[in-house]
């Protein structure tokens, strides 16, 4: 008879999130590439949901803020025949994309959401994933993607949000508190009316399904790597038994089932 492996009984302790909890010069720099890999699946998702909020303006600029190591900044050059430029603040991140065979069409530069270094008016799209929440001050943000936005340029924000912490159940079944991390990210509600004081109307609000992972043994490979911001702030000990639950189940696993998780897209319009 097959063992059972369920998620780890453990006291839910971790570190409090806010912007800046984590550390991107560190480890995750190292790892980001293995452990956020975009899949051919989610890949192949996430450009169909973007193409119609990008294809309407030609020649194209897409403004990549929290670029990381350029995943979507390089898909979205190759995909979308465009100029991105990709802005990071973290070092480590930059010195990863840089040190990959990038895309002339790309242009890495160091950078703060708060102040961004552009000009006015010198983009048509803004594009955040999973960024919004390490954001310290979200309405500076705003205001300057008002100010570098071409009128009726989009922001598009992918990500999780704390109203919405249904997405991720295979996660949250192996490493419990990753939940309560996630908890304290900021609503949908708060995005809406952060960039409604800034001059941004509200177009679109989808929940997006992506397959991240073919099943539970490439899950365990990329969560091996700790490259995720809920991860980060679990204890070392919830870390390692949930690892280890993870790994038993992947070892189970006759008949492969995908891994997969829902993200939110909002989108808001700069007003002409």
């Amino acid at each position: 008879m097959a063992t059972r492996h369920s998620a780890p009984d453990t006291k839910p302790e971790h570190r409090r999130f806010s912007p800046g909890a984590i550390d991107y010069d560190g480890v995750i720099s190292a790892n980001y590439r293995a452990g956020r890999a975009l899949s051919s699946e989610t890949a192949e998702t996430w450009l169909s949901v973007v193409k119609p909020f990008v294809e309407t303006a030609q020649p194209l600029i897409i403004l990549d803020l929290g670029a990381g190591t350029g995943r979507f900044a390089e898909l979205f050059a190759k995909s979308f025949s465009v100029q991105v430029i990709a802005v990071e603040p973290s070092r480590g991140m930059l010195d990863t994309a840089a040190g990959s065979q990038g895309s002339p069409r790309i242009a890495y530069v160091a950078g703060t959401a708060e102040n961004l270094p552009l000009g006015d008016k010198s983009c048509d799209v803004a594009w955040l994933s999973q960024v919004f929440h390490h954001i310290r001050d979200r309405r500076a943000c705003a205001r300057e993607l008002r100010r570098v936005l071409r009128p009726g340029g989009r922001v598009l924000i992918r990500g999780a949000f704390a109203d919405r912490l249904d997405g991720f159940p295979t996660l949250f079944r192996f490493f419990p508190s990753t939940c309560l991390v996630c908890e304290d990210l900021p609503t949908t509600n708060q995005a809406t009316a952060i960039f409604d004081a800034e001059g941004f109307t509200f177009e679109a609000d989808r929940r997006i399904q992506q397959q991240t992972c073919a099943g539970l043994r490439e899950f365990a490979e990329r969560t091996r790597q700790r490259a995720d911001t809920a991860l980060a702030l679990i204890s070392d000990e919830e870390f390692a038994q949930g690892l280890a639950a993870l790994e038993g189940a992947a070892a189970q696993e006759r008949e492969t089932s995908p891994v997969l998780e829902t993200l939110d897209l909002l989108v808001f319009r700069a007003v002409s």
